[in-house]
């Protein structure tokens, strides 16, 4: 790479990114990629939970994801199975202090990769070299991959259209946080409404989680041993999971809830939320969406948040019509690898 520009193939055309001082240097011999003369960028360790958490709290809201504010749910969060920190994190180091950082997400079973991106006060030579980083460690993965933007990172925006990042889907995040009363709740007749007793249940939730979002935009299929892995997380509990059966006791809808602490403030958030397709059209979409709100109620959360696929038309409607607004825009893009 040459030292006065960082250059990039795209679509078989050569960009010019952005101009570096001449103390730029490529990978070292030791493996530690510099960027500038005082910041390089490693791959996370456990010893650096305490530093990752502080720098997600300095960078505020980013990307698609709503990371927690404290490092035991963090814990939780980068112990999933799929997530892999020690290989699928980068830091970008400023001497002790992490100052970026890079997450990739593998999705070998959709034949795709997420890849996220953060930051506080850095430049954009040091996001260049996160995002180079992350589009490496994914192809390694799969051959596509997607990243999020949130509608607050125009400039991180311009970096990754210059990579040849193409815009494919927008999801919007809603949030309610005045008047928090519970929702009518109204059950079909024939069904009921129930937590998640035990692990014995794992099966049959995955089965409806994989049916229920086989053709939603990006969805990657769990396994029942994921599953399991989540329920059992330090920060998860079997009632998160509000679940109605018919009259036979089969599952046909589910709302996978969460309460965190954020910033001093108690958050709800309704999750994954599925309807099984031969159950559609029968009001449970609703039902299982109040009924898991009214679930984060009884905890007494400030605030309740969710995610929404722009395109979605009839859960906006259902959701406005509870009292959530749009906070933020998150932008997904694409790109061949």
């Amino acid at each position: 790479m040459n030292c006065a520009s960082i250059v990039a193939l795209v679509a078989g055309r050569r960009h010019t990114l952005l101009q570096l001082p001449k103390h730029h240097t490529a990978l070292s011999q030791s493996g530690i990629l510099s960027t500038l003369a005082n910041v390089r960028i490693r791959n996370f360790n456990w010893s650096d939970l305490d530093t990752l958490q502080h720098l997600l709290n300095e960078a505020g809201r980013h990307g698609h994801r709503d990371w927690p504010s404290n490092s035991n749910d963090l814990r939780s969060e980068l112990e999933f199975p799929r997530v892999k920190p020690e290989q699928n994190i980068a830091l970008a180091m400023a001497g002790s202090e992490a100052v970026g950082y890079a997450i990739v997400e593998p999705e070998s079973n959709i034949g795709r990769s997420v890849i996220g991106l953060g930051s506080s006060l850095v430049g954009l030579a040091t996001r260049n070299q996160l995002l180079e980083w992350a589009m490496d460690r994914a192809k390694t993965e799969a051959p596509i991959a997607h990243l999020s933007t949130r509608d607050n990172e125009s400039e991180l925006e311009k970096l990754i259209d210059q990579f040849g990042w193409k815009k494919v889907r927008k999801y919007l995040k809603l949030v309610a946080s005045a008047e928090l009363i519970p929702a009518p709740a109204v059950m079909p007749e024939g069904f009921s409404a129930r937590t998640m007793l035990g692990l014995d249940e794992v099966p049959e939730l995955t089965y409806l989680q994989n049916s229920a979002f086989s053709e939603h935009f990006g969805y990657s299929p769990n396994t029942e041993d994921e599953i399991s892995a989540r329920l059992t997380a330090a920060d998860s509990n079997f009632d998160d999971v509000v679940m109605i059966h018919d009259a036979n006791e089969q599952l046909v809808a589910y709302c996978w809830t969460q309460v965190q602490d954020r910033a001093g403030s108690k958050v709800g958030r309704i999750g994954m939320t599925g309807v099984l397709p031969t159950a559609r059209k029968k009001g449970l979409g609703r039902a299982i969406a109040e009924v898991g709100y009214n679930h984060l109620l009884t905890r007494n959360v400030d605030s309740v948040e969710l995610d929404v696929d722009s395109v979605n038309a009839p859960a906006i409607k259902v959701y406005s019509s509870m009292g959530f607004e749009r906070s933020s825009e998150v932008n997904w893009w694409r790109r061949s690898l």
